[in-house]
């Protein structure tokens, strides 16, 4: 949890083999741009194939360091490189710890659910310190609260 420009962000947890994995992707494409410049292809395209790997190394390392979630006014912001997701904290009906291994800014299996209103599906994010961001979720929107490792909502609240 850091504090950056007066909210509270929450970086993504990282599993280690998830981390080797990419990493292991990142250093291959390395190894394929330059493989690429002792083939005697022309020039333009050993070019071209080097920045396409460059380009998509950068993107998955952007993606890796900037995985975050935080709270801006009525909103929990969730970041991942370039995407940015927008959930209105009063449309959050709940949210359950999951294992899901689905696509989602999240870069560990240690990860929370959150359904809202207005998406069938909902987002899975990983927060490092999951304990801490519920409290702080359930101590932003009336009428949730926090049963173990949970969110749900009280009706008495709402």
């Amino acid at each position: 949890m850091a504090y950056q420009g007066g909210s509270v962000v929450y970086p993504s947890k990282r599993d280690a083999w998830l981390m080797w994995l990419l990493w292991a992707s990142v250093i291959g494409m390395g190894a394929a741009a330059i493989a690429v410049w002792v083939d005697p292809a022309p020039l333009g395209f050993r070019i071209g194939i080097s920045a396409l790997l460059a380009g998509t190394a950068f993107v998955v390392m952007w993606l890796v360091y900037s995985t975050n979630y935080s709270f801006e006014g009525d909103n929990l912001v969730v970041r991942a490189g370039p995407i940015r997701w927008r959930v209105k904290l009063d449309s959050i009906e709940e949210v359950v710890p999951t294992r899901n291994p689905l696509s989602s800014p999240a870069l560990s299996l240690d990860r929370l659910h959150i359904r809202h209103r207005g998406s069938r599906m909902g987002i899975m994010i990983s927060p490092e310190n999951k304990a801490v961001f519920l409290q702080d979720l359930a101590a932003r929107v009336t009428g949730l609260e926090v049963k173990g490792d949970r969110i749900v909502q009280n009706p008495q609240a709402r």
